[in-house]
């Protein structure tokens, strides 16, 4: 990794760490996750608020004052508010949706789960997916949290990745194998 990516990982993780030490207790992390998704979720659906966020020519009070609004008018916690307020003013609002992920990253860690990534041409029934959860947590006694990517280029079959090992058994993956 690059010295700059390193320093915006770096920057993601402490910003995601302050806001978790400075809720009071569970709820109040449930609370500002739900905060948090919904902020990034106005975020993607509004091209004007993004690209106004974006504009490095608009200075941070201004920004500051039009987010302030916005997350007042969605009543959003207190801490979050905040949180959104130092972010801006600091100049790393752009970096919200990392550090929502590391946030993400840090609770899930604290609560136990071990993220396991499954890669399907098609979307998993759920009886299949509850399964899957099942066989994997019993397997490999853990806690986990099941992400689910659809990837048509797989062809078919399926592909898990836990934590860096990476199972893959997709018919791509297996027409490659068979062309060498």
């Amino acid at each position: 990794m690059t010295k700059n990516v390193e320093n915006i990982n770096e920057i993601c993780k402490r910003y995601a760490n302050a806001l978790i030490m400075s809720s009071e207790d569970r709820n109040e992390l449930k609370i500002i996750s739900e905060n948090f998704e919904h902020f990034n979720k106005v975020l993607r659906t509004s091209d004007d608020l993004s690209t106004f966020i974006k504009n490095p020519l608009i200075n941070s009070q201004k920004k500051s004052f039009v987010l302030k609004k916005i997350c007042k008018s969605f009543s959003y916690n207190q801490f979050f508010q905040g949180f959104i307020s130092v972010l801006t003013k600091h100049g790393k609002i752009n970096l919200q949706e990392k550090i929502l992920n590391e946030y993400k990253r840090i609770i899930d860690l604290k609560d136990g789960l071990t993220e396991i990534i499954v890669t399907t041409s098609e979307p998993l029934q759920k009886e299949v997916e509850k399964k899957l959860k099942t066989k994997l947590s019993e397997s490999l006694k853990l806690k986990i949290k099941l992400t689910k990517i659809i990837d048509k280029e797989i062809i078919g079959g399926i592909k898990i990745k836990i934590k860096s090992i990476m199972i893959d058994n997709s018919i791509k993956s297996k027409l490659t194998e068979f062309e060498i």
